[in-house]
């Protein structure tokens, strides 16, 4: 993936090991969330595999702003 393009996946299986290689080291003032799913984005997740049962995310993720939203307050570049 080139650098600064968002990443996000859906486990459909019981377990998974995510690997994904940086360019460099994580830093909490460079993080950024949007929220996973919205419309805007455009990405047809594959929730009828999860049988009626809402997605797991981490608080920071389910909390993150529409893409409209993090545009507005500067947090991302349209």
């Amino acid at each position: 993936m080139p650098l600064d393009f968002g990443r996000g996946f859906l486990t459909l299986s019981e377990c998974a090991e995510v690997l994904y290689k940086a360019s460099g080291y994580w830093s909490k003032s460079c993080e950024r969330s949007l929220l996973w799913n919205d419309p805007e984005l455009g990405i047809t997740w594959p929730l009828d595999h999860l049988a009626g049962v809402a997605p797991l995310l981490a608080d920071k993720d389910a909390a993150a702003p529409m893409l409209a939203e993090a545009v507005a307050a500067g947090e991302v570049l349209a």
